[in-house]
């Protein structure tokens, strides 16, 4: 009964030829080309393995996406050619532009990572051709990724990507796989191509691309020169009906200020300038938690995907000197630039109760005495938060393969580097010079001397805060830097060939080294970290400080036993040493039994042992922020959050730690692939991944703590700088949430199990052409975190396990951006010159997040099925057009309530129907 919900949607959707094909590397049964031979397989080296010359299809599972399958898709870069592969759903952890803002907790700008399972980029392995690059110079958060927007599509032959964990074969941080980018090598002569892409809302969505590629083979030697260009126009929140409206956990701090006494600040006054239908004091709508207010639309300001801009250059070189000794190299150049916004920043300081612009009717509802008493504001400024940030990128890497008797051995040393700068550009100000301008005595010059009457300037929170001028806004501005740069190293050394029997049959070997050097540097400015008494000289605004290197040295071997005719053993065990963690040794073991055509049964299982990121053991003071869930019967319901019902957002610091211990996992896989018949392949692979000691921040433990020891609670401005604690207003338990200081830690253990399943059916129409329907689904059976908890207060979560030792386990399958159930299926028709591609992208319906305020308990996230179609034409061998459709049916995406931006931006997408048109020129 498990399997029947799965199983029907997988089978409808491929007999309703509904979605995208996902190609396992087996080139009869599943793969987009169906001209490989045996030959082929003497030079291929299959993603997950250091042999070569050996048939390993379908021994492990591998999906390929193929030239072909590049093509056909539709995609524009490679963000839009992996998010149709199901295996990356779940979670947080794949991410793209969407996720891009000025605020800390955003993704870095312009950029994208790749987490298979849900398990993190810093699990997830990213390589091309087989080999590592320089991870991006910004972390997301607190972990290191590879930046795939770097990656020109046009240079791509193909991409690889193995679903389970490799990491006996290329090193720890491959714990839920490997994504592999093959590039392009062999080709003979010019091509150029064309693309632009627009939605058809009335907004400006253009994405547009062009890239020329010249190459020369001959019997001696290659070369290939691929230039890449990519430019993207911004898509903002409020370009889209689904994004553009309040969710219910509105903001109380907005653009009109809510006032109080300095004294009593539990009951706040607004302005009766605020505009009918924002304003809540209970005429027309009521008031809020802390009395009256304005609320605050943030998705009137926030980019969904911003602006970018990119440019790529590649060239890829081989030259024979014999048959047994060749020379390859490949070069990289790339530039990107990217801008990101955010709402603007808010702030929250006491102003002059004497203010010249302090309307008179609010003056008069106010009961104190300005001579004695301050007057305590609660705002937002007018700017959205902006960053600029660029990057340049560049890789080399040139070495030498050969042959010594019937032993292959290849070299290679590779050195690459990753160099971003960001500017905070707009809607960053100085909170010194903001408090002078709140009382009038900031100077013309930006000094903070003067006072009210003698040169003294005021900033004019009221009515909107519109009527500053220019001039003292300029005053107020900053303009804040932030520099990062990220290098690797490495060097290595294969060698694969036959060595003894088992029987009449070869035993194969790969033996190997490797060594590295990387290095990271995040040095934000000083105005956006904190200063020695712990205060940020901007508002709403901060950066990640890492300063990390580390050497690492690496021994791995790999056999294949042909234990029978039938059957084959494959082992294999990497040691790898850390100049700051030590050593360890990871095995891995697989079998493939294939007793005849029609099927075969696959498995494999392996440990790894994962040295914290440098972003993280070199981590100095991250700015960040984060919420407290105070929905009705939440576990803070009635303590920290004092009996509010709206979440209560705070900004943190968060500490490196020098004590972080090794993640360490073991991940393990059964499943079989049948050939049901000559032209139909269905295979079924059940995988479970196993994570201890994770690297992250875990503040509702903080929290938790707090409950029962209240000295880990301040008054505000109170709390030592790099001590962990919380702030609140006046230093008691519920009292509003002011600061919170965090540090890394090993919070504990992530477990995940479930199902691949795929079906591909060719079948040649004769004169009607040929069509081939498929589907891949995969089932995430369990998606299990450890969490802090309290043994006597029981948690109000689904999926919460038993309190043991202070953890307990939580089942988020089905939870907020955990959908069960990822769906991909369609239909490939070739007549002729056309080709056509019917695809479908299916999102399973998933709770949303009811912990946070105004979410009703209970409530789903709806399912999303999306079409895709893309036609194209080839008159000629020079010639080829196609246009594209993505969500042909321009389906809006399920409502998210729990999301700011009302819509899952993880899992779903709020472009609408988006039309693309290509064209290109082979000579």
């Amino acid at each position: 009964m498990l399997l029947s919900k799965p199983l029907a949607v997988a089978v409808a959707m491929a007999l309703s030829t509904a979605a995208f094909a996902q190609s396992p590397a087996n080139a009869d049964a599943t793969s987009s080309d169906q001209n490989e031979t045996p030959e082929a397989l003497e030079t291929l080296v299959v993603t997950g393995s250091n042999l070569k010359g050996v048939d390993l299809a379908e021994s492990q599972p591998v999906v390929v996406f193929s030239a072909e399958d590049i093509k056909e898709s539709g995609a524009q870069s490679v963000t839009d050619l992996i998010s149709q592969l199901s295996e990356t759903g779940g979670g947080t952890g794949n991410f793209s532009t969407a996720t891009s803002g000025a605020k800390q907790a955003d993704s870095p700008a312009g950029s994208a990572g790749i987490s298979l399972r849900g398990l993190g980029t810093a699990s997830t392995l990213t390589l091309i051709n087989g080999r590592r690059i320089a991870s991006a110079s910004f972390a997301n958060s607190s972990q290191n990724f590879v930046d795939v927007n770097m990656i020109p599509l046009s240079a791509i032959d193909r991409v690889e990507i193995l679903t389970t964990g490799a990491s006996a074969i290329y090193g720890a941080d491959a714990v839920a796989g490997v994504v592999n980018f093959v590039l392009r090598e062999d080709f003979d002569g010019i091509q150029g191509s064309l693309s632009h892409g627009e939605s058809e809302a009335s907004s400006n969505d253009a994405r547009s691309t062009a890239n020329f590629v010249w190459g020369k083979s001959s019997d001696t030697g290659h070369a290939l020169i691929v230039a890449d260009v990519y430019q993207r126009a911004a898509l903002y929140d409020r370009d889209r009906a689904s994004t553009s409206i309040q969710q219910p956990n509105r903001s109380q701090q907005g653009i009109y200020p809510s006032f109080s006494n300095e004294f009593d600040d539990y009951f706040e006054l607004v302005e009766r300038s605020c505009p009918d239908a924002q304003r809540h004091d209970d005429s027309p709508l009521p008031a809020g938690d802390f009395g009256e207010y304005c609320e605050f639309n943030r998705n009137q300001f926030t980019a969904t995907d911003p602006a970018s801009r990119r440019i790529g250059v590649l060239g890829s070189f081989g030259y024979s000197f014999s048959d047994s000794l060749e020379w390859f190299a490949d070069v990289s150049l790339g530039r990107s630039e990217s801008s990101a916004n955010s709402e603007p920043a808010p702030w929250d300081e006491l102003l002059d109760p004497n203010h010249p612009n302090l309307p008179a009717e609010l003056r008069a509802r106010f009961e104190f005495d300005p001579a004695e008493e301050g007057l305590l504001a609660f705002g937002r400024f007018v700017a959205p938060r902006t960053v600029d940030v660029d990057t340049d990128a560049a890789r080399v890497l040139s070495g030498l393969r050969g042959k010594i008797g019937d032993w292959n051995w290849e070299s290679a040393f590779s050195a690459a580097r990753s160099e971003s700068e960001q500017v905070a550009s707009a809607g960053i100000y100085n909170v010194e010079r903001f408090r002078a301008a709140l009382f009038g005595e900031l100077c013309a010059d930006g000094s903070t001397s003067c006072s009210p009457g003698s040169g003294g300037l005021y900033y004019n929170p009221f009515g909107g805060a519109v009527n500053n001028s220019p001039e003292l806004l300029a005053l107020l501005a900053e303009r804040v830097p932030r520099a990062g740069e990220s290098k690797l190293y490495s060097w290595d050394a294969k060698f694969d060939g036959a060595l003894g029997q088992i029987g009449d049959r070869d035993v194969q070997w790969a033996f190997g080294v490797e060594a590295r050097r990387e290095e990271i540097q995040d040095s934000p400015s000083p105005l956006a970290t904190a200063d020695e008494d712990g205060n940020v000289p901007v508002y709403g605004f901060g950066s990640t400080a890492a300063s990390a290197d580390r050497n690492s040295e690496a021994l791995f071997v790999e056999s294949l036993l042909p234990l029978a005719d039938t059957l084959d053993l494959r082992l294999a065990g990497r040691y790898d040493h850390y100049s700051d963690f030590g050593g360890d040794f990871n095995p891995a073991v697989s079998l493939r039994w294939q007793p005849n055509d029609v099927y075969l049964v696959r498995s494999g299982w392996n440990s790894s042992f994962r040295a914290p990121s440098l972003a993280q053991v070199g981590a100095g003071t991250t700015l960040s922020s984060g919420r407290l869930p105070c929905a009705p019967g939440s576990e803070f319901a009635t303590t920290l959050c004092g009996g509010r019902t709206t979440d209560q957002g705070y900004n943190s610091e968060v500490y490196g730690n020098p004590d972080l211990a090794a993640e360490s996992a073991k991940a393990w896989y059964l499943g079989s692939v049948f050939n049901l018949g000559e032209d139909t392949t269905l295979s079924v692979d059940y995988w479970n991944f196993k994570q201890n000691d994770l690297v992250d921040i875990d503040p509702l433990d903080l929290f938790r703590r707090a409950l029962l020891d209240p000295s880990l609670v301040y008054a505000r401005d109170a709390l030592p700088r790099g001590q962990v604690g919380i702030e609140t207003r006046n230093g008691t338990i519920n009292s509003r949430l002011s600061f919170v200081q965090l540090q890394l830690t090993n919070v504990g253990e992530q477990n995940t199990d479930g199902l691949d399943i795929s079906l591909t059916h060719d079948w040649d129409a004769g004169t009607a052409g040929e069509f081939r329907f498929y589907t891949d689904a995969t089932w995430t059976r369990s998606f299990e975190r450890s969490e802090s908890c309290d043994a006597q207060a029981p948690s109000t979560r689904r999926g919460a396990g038993a309190c043991i030792n202070g953890q307990r386990l939580v089942d988020r399958t089905g939870e907020f951006r955990y959908p069960e159930w990822l769906a991909t299926a369609g239909v490939r028709w070739r007549y002729g010159d056309f080709s056509t591609r019917l695809a479908a992208d299916y999102t399973d319906s998933y709770y949303d997040d009811d912990q946070r305020a105004g979410v009703p308990a209970g409530r789903k996230v709806a399912s999303w099925t999306v079409l895709d179609l893309n036609v194209g034409w080839s008159p000629s061998d020079a010639h080829y057009v196609a246009l594209g459709v993505r969500n042909l049916f321009d389906r809006d995406p399920p409502s998210a309530l729990g999301s700011g931006a009302g819509v899952d931006l993880f899992h779903h997408s709020s472009m609408g129907r988006f039309y693309t048109m290509s064209y290109e020129y082979r000579y």
